[in-house]
């Protein structure tokens, strides 16, 4: 008994002690990023440039990741905002980020100059982000989102029937002194148009009487695209036809004429 509790002692005080490893050493390839320092700003705010650590160094696309970047900062306010990116090689390529905010301003005043009838509400709702935090009073100025959503706003109004319409460039004016910018847009939106004759060609009389009722429209009302595309589209359904939508602009008497041509059955 006493030779089997000895041999126990035994193992036990022969337990191998623990060995510490050396740690795995890091990745120093030089095609690659391995680390994002910046300055002027704090990592959060370069977000799309600090996940780049690790990645392999592409100058053409940090130079695109860095573009948008710098539209986060326009977002938020900053439209002077500049991101300058220089590389040192340490272990791997250390990207050094420099970041000038420049001042901050927010939208005080928004409107256009005009005397047309187009409502206003539709303007600014063309304008302004869903969220009302970009190009809307209280929000950032950012400019080509402006431009962008004016050319939408420019079509808008062709379709209402204002085909001659012009949306000029936005000017903004910057009042450092309390950080405000006021916004004006010019419109020259011309005569608006009506809607002139209304003519259905193809199929027998009958047919092309129920594609006229079908559409709904009415000669002298206002031309509205989406409502004349919607009446074709009614047509279609109900006649279950092909109809072909032709439109022209008799420019002397300030109408647009609206024409079905009537096909087949679908």
């Amino acid at each position: 008994m006493q030779r089997l509790v000895w041999a126990a002692v035994l193992v036990i005080g022969c337990r191998p002690s623990e060995v510490a490893y050396p740690a795995l050493a890091r990745d120093c390839s030089p095609t690659r990023i391995g680390k994002v320092t910046v300055q002027g700003a704090t990592l959060a705010d370069i977000a799309p440039l600090a996940v780049l650590e690790g990645a392999f160094d592409d100058s053409d696309r940090t130079d695109r990741i860095a573009e948008v970047a710098t539209e986060l900062f326009h977002v938020r306010g900053y439209p002077r905002a500049r991101i300058d990116i220089s590389r040192r090689v340490a272990c791997g390529v250390e990207l050094q980020v420099a970041v000038d905010r420049g001042p901050r301003f927010k939208i005080t005043q928004l409107g256009f100059q005009t005397d047309d009838t187009f409502p206003e509400a539709e303007r600014v709702a063309a304008i302004e982000d869903s969220l009302g935090t970009v190009n809307a009073i209280g929000g950032a100025y950012v400019q080509d989102r402006m431009e962008r959503a004016l050319a939408a706003l420019a079509r808008r109004y062709h379709e209402s029937g204002w085909i001659d319409a012009q949306v000029g460039k936005p000017h903004a004016s910057y009042d450092e002194s309390d950080g405000s910018v006021a916004v004006v847009v010019p419109i020259e939106a011309g005569p608006r148009y009506r809607i002139g004759e209304i003519h259905a060609h193809g199929a027998g009389r009958a047919t092309r009487a129920q594609v006229i009722a079908a559409m709904g429209l009415r000669g002298g009302d206002w031309f509205d695209a989406a409502r004349v595309r919607s009446g074709i589209d009614r047509a279609r359904k109900r006649l279950d036809r092909r109809i072909e939508l032709r439109i022209e602009v008799a420019a002397d008497r300030r109408t647009i004429d609206v024409e079905a041509r009537v096909g087949g059955a679908r």
